[in-house]
């Protein structure tokens, strides 16, 4: 049997984003199934006008720009470049909230990486059987 994670991604911060993303694709290259479900917050990071631009932080703001500039250094790639890879080598599949969606007002074709936009309800039934479950 296939170890599956189940992530619950409800924010849009670039920081937790990473965390994510490094997550998700060790999973993948552990040949895990990897779903995500991206709520409120996460789904606005996903859109097409926001993603490359956001540069948000939730943990210590005042260390952002250092941050931001020490990345760049390591030559580390982004969260979504990251995530990008990950769905090219193994079995990865992100999912947008539906009401997430209605309150941002977008569809599939404005979110990027997104698979399919689901409920709650079915988020639940794909994740009940996940070895591993995270909420970041």
């Amino acid at each position: 049997m296939v170890e599956k994670i189940s992530i619950t991604i409800f924010t849009g911060s670039i920081d937790r984003l990473t965390g994510m993303a490094i997550l998700a694709s060790g999973a993948a290259a552990m040949d895990m199934e990897v779903d995500i479900f991206l709520q409120l917050w996460g789904v606005y990071a996903f859109k097409k006008d926001v993603m490359r631009k956001n540069m948000e932080f939730s943990e210590h703001k005042e260390m952002a720009e250092s941050t931001a500039k020490r990345l760049q250094e390591l030559n580390l790639p982004m969260w979504f470049d990251m995530l990008k890879e990950a769905k090219e080598i193994g079995n990865v599949h992100i999912y947008a909230c539906s009401t997430a969606c209605r309150i941002w007002d977008v569809g599939l074709n404005d979110l990027e990486l997104v698979d399919e936009i689901i409920g709650a309800g079915a988020w639940l039934e794909k994740s009940k059987d996940a070895n591993i479950t995270l909420f970041i």
